[in-house]
């Protein structure tokens, strides 16, 4: 059972970040975060470069999971800035089976210097810490061997490949579907920490 009721979408801290609530001001930043180069190769979550009105809704979006519970998106800033450089949540909760999908995006000036991981390590604490979730997930658009690679890192296993999955830009993708467990994280953590 979970302590977290969603009345109101906390702010999570990391020794360089800030995840806070997306706000309808974040609008300019984060279709700058989908525009920078390379961050749509493996986004199949639009048919094309997402417009004005695309972010609105996507804005939306993320205040209609938190309304519903089932998931929170936040937007990345860089300390002491508050300016969103990309997002980090999770969807998809269902606490019956104590599961949730993970998510991200990173603007492209701000790729390997370790802000991803940063992120996410602090959306999989939140998620097993508060929610008490036994399972995150992740889909990845197959090739996209970057998110792969920090998957990997944070300790999920890649458990296989759903071909063909999604249709999106005239073409069928695959996704390759990765896991990590609860006791998983919490064996990896105790590892880094050193106790």
């Amino acid at each position: 059972m979970t302590a977290f009721d969603f009345s109101e979408v906390p702010t999570l801290e990391t020794d360089r970040l800030l995840l806070r609530r997306i706000m309808m001001t974040d609008h300019n930043d984060w279709l700058a975060v989908w525009h920078s180069p390379g961050v749509l190769d493996y986004l199949v979550d639009f048919e094309g470069r997402p417009q004005g009105e695309v972010a609105r809704e996507i804005i939306d979006w993320a205040d209609g999971i938190f309304a519903d519970g089932t998931g929170i998106r936040w937007a990345i800033t860089l300390k002491p800035t508050d300016r969103m450089i990309g997002s980090c949540g999770f969807h998809l909760y269902e606490w019956r089976h104590q599961r949730a999908e993970i998510g991200y995006e990173l603007h492209s000036d701000y790729w390997r210097q370790g802000i991803m991981s940063e992120a996410t390590r602090a959306v999989l604490q939140f998620c097993f810490d508060q929610l008490g979730l036994h399972r995150v997930e992740a889909d990845v658009v197959e090739g996209n061997v970057a998110s792969a690679a920090l998957l990997k890192k944070l300790g999920f296993t890649l458990e296989g490949i759903w071909r063909d999955r999604v249709f999106k830009r005239g073409a069928f993708h695959s996704l390759w579907q990765f896991g990590l467990l609860a006791p998983e994280f919490r064996a990896r953590r105790k590892t880094l920490s050193g106790a």
